[in-house]
């Protein structure tokens, strides 16, 4: 099992490489995303954000590919229906009032694939109005065209903690 995951990674490693490596051997203005790939891309993200605050879990999970694997460092991977299943939990919380908050950092794509580095920030208001930082990850997401409506979905994410876990 830690093998096969571990050949996942390196496996996605490689990918996100070869896109890398073939975009590289362009312009840098040819390596950047057209326009309106880039402009798909963001909204994607914005709608996420604002269907994750708002709880709605339809549209939260619209981001993600039926196919997703999601890593996160010291976690076993999670499917489709394990994120599913987690935003529903978290979204039966009334007084649960989480936001992430992303810092985007790239955006590359190549034909029908692209990646997006992001650092993520989980915050929590309280009743008083008092803001916390819960979480702070980075984050690879690569994405796939669809060839059913030309959506962006994420296909393998994979995701660290910013700092890494205190041993005890």
């Amino acid at each position: 099992m830690k093998l096969a995951k571990n050949l996942q990674v390196v496996l996605l490693l490689c990918a996100g490489s070869a896109l890398y490596a073939q975009s590289s051997a362009k312009s840098s203005q040819a390596r950047m995303c057209p326009t309106a790939d880039l402009a798909a891309i963001k909204q994607q993200w914005s709608e996420w954000t604002a269907a994750y605050a708002s709880h709605n879990l339809a549209k939260t999970m619209e981001i993600f590919d039926p196919e997703v694997i999601f890593s996160f460092q010291g976690s076993p991977d999670q499917n489709f229906a394990d994120l599913e299943r987690g935003y529903k939990d978290e979204f039966t919380k009334p007084d649960n009032k989480l936001e992430w908050v992303p810092q985007f950092e790239e955006f590359e794509c190549s034909g029908d694939l692209g990646f997006v580095r992001s650092t993520w920030v989980l915050r929590q208001t309280d009743a008083s109005g008092k803001v916390t930082e819960l979480e702070k990850n980075r984050g690879v997401d690569l994405f796939r065209r669809q060839h059913r409506g030309g959506k962006w979905k994420i296909f393998r994410s994979l995701n660290y903690p910013f700092q890494p876990p205190k041993k005890d």
